[in-house]
Parts: C-alpha cells; sequence; structure tokens
C-alpha cells in the first residue's frame, strides 16, 4: 500500500506531537489495527475530514439544521414522487 503524501519520502510531511486522552488514543489504535492502517494516516484522515467539514457554507449549514428540526412529512415525499415519475415515458 502506497500513503499518497509518503511515496515521496519524509520530504512532504512534517511531525507532530499532540496529547489525546487515553481512551481515544486506545479506541483509535483498536480502530487502526482493524482497519491495517497506520496512526499517520488515520489522524491524516481525520484532518482532512475536518478540514473539508470546515468548508461547508452557513447557508447550506442552516439548512441542513433546519431540516433536521423538521423533516419534509411523507405526505410531501410523496408528492414530489408522484410530480417526478409524472413526467416518464412508459416502460411497456
Amino acid at each position: 500500500m502506497v500513503i499518497p503524501w509518503y511515496k515521496d519520502g519524509m520530504k512532504s510531511v512534517a511531525k507532530v506531537a499532540v496529547s489525546v486522552p487515553r481512551r481515544t488514543l486506545a479506541l483509535v489504535e483498536r480502530a487502526r489495527r482493524r482497519t491495517g492502517k497506520s496512526r499517520s494516516a488515520v489522524v491524516t484522515e481525520a484532518l482532512e475530514a475536518w478540514l473539508k467539514a470546515g468548508s461547508v457554507n452557513d447557508a447550506d449549514r442552516k439548512y441542513a439544521e433546519a431540516y433536521l428540526r423538521e423533516p419534509e412529512r411523507i405526505e410531501e415525499r410523496t408528492a414530489i414522487a408522484v410530480g417526478a415519475v409524472a413526467t416518464w415515458e412508459r416502460w411497456d
């Protein structure tokens, strides 16, 4: 397995020391062993996911939060589906 950021050697990476709660580290260690990933790969993936999550703009975040508070009702979903299917040609 070649880790993309590692293929050119250590030139493209930096070592970092961080403090992590023991319980969190134990869970991470168990999960990474199960998946066969290195600790560096797991931490890198987590940091990249965190950065990506921060790229959601305010409007999208507000929409998602509102939807979670009040998801569409079954009647609304049915009406949307019926409207979409109404334009389809018959298959027979």
